[in-house]
């Protein structure tokens, strides 16, 4: 048994997958949650290998689907006694924009709103653990492309939005989750942070059509590995708090070191108000 629990979605690969190896390593037991069993399973098995002594436990869940998120959850709830580190790594990166039937776009769906009815579920487990401990942490995947995101496009239907456009308002709504999280959350023992990994050779962009779906293909051997890419989120999962810094709580990390974001956007009160709309979807 590890010395702490970890909970990572979409770890069946590339980032996800190494986060995982290397917390492995590191003495954490795992819960991998995964929306395809094989590709789970082989996860599973792998990252196993990379410390037999740990326990590794897959569940599925499709983060755009809330009912099956709702499931994982009260699943999760019932069958474990703590929950130390929860890494809302998943991401959904749309080849065409399409829509949820209440109109959302489908990645905002399963890269925010899935991943908010996650965490607010769990909340009650995350909790317990942190009166008992002093320490959980959750941290949010999301990119340098935030960016490109804007506030005034989220849980609208614009039939005319482009695919990177949607990519850079879930990475900007990922950092926002976690400042939010970490206002919600203070004095609970739970701390929050968003994540830039990096510029990461994985299958990010591969079904990805036009110019920018050839931009990425042509740059993946210039890229970092899923292991570099990882780091961070190994980082801010496993350091001791006072490496990560107090004052840090509720910040954007990229390289194992705090940054300021690059959307004037990204702000406490849009922080606030993207909590109170997600609420509506819990």
């Amino acid at each position: 048994m590890g010395i702490k629990t970890a909970l990572i979605t979409g770890a069946n690969s590339g980032l996800g997958l190494a986060t995982a190896k290397a917390l492995a390593q590191r003495s954490f037991d795992l819960i991998l949650v995964c929306r395809n069993q094989q590709k789970g399973r082989e996860a599973q098995a792998d990252i196993q290998k990379a410390n037999p002594a740990v326990q590794v436990d897959l569940l599925l869940a499709d983060l755009a689907d809330a009912e099956s998120v709702r499931w994982v959850a009260e699943k999760i709830k019932t069958d474990y006694q703590r929950l130390d580190v929860l890494i809302n790594n998943a991401g959904y990166t749309p080849a065409t924009i399409e829509f949820t039937a209440d109109g959302i776009e489908k990645s905002f769906y399963g890269n925010h709103i899935g991943h908010f009815i996650l965490t607010y579920h769990l909340l009650d487990l995350l909790k317990k653990t942190a009166s008992e401990t002093g320490d959980v942490r959750i941290i949010s995947l999301s990119s340098a492309a935030h960016a490109f995101g804007r506030k005034a496009r989220f849980f609208r239907r614009i039939e005319t939005m482009s695919a990177w456009s949607a990519y850079g308002d879930d990475k900007l709504a990922n950092l926002l989750f976690a400042k939010a999280a970490a206002k919600q959350l203070a004095g609970t023992g739970i701390t929050s942070y968003a994540v830039h990994p990096g510029a990461v050779r994985t299958n990010f962009g591969g079904d990805t059509p036009g110019f920018i779906g050839q931009m990425l293909r042509v740059a993946g051997p210039f890229m970092r590995t899923p292991e570099k890419g990882a780091q961070t989120s190994v980082f801010l999962a496993s350091a001791p708090l006072k490496s990560i810094g107090e004052r840090n709580n509720g910040g954007y990390f990229a390289d194992s070191r705090p940054k300021s974001p690059s959307n004037r956007d990204a702000t406490d009160a849009n922080a606030d108000w993207l909590w109170n709309c997600s609420l509506a979807y819990v």
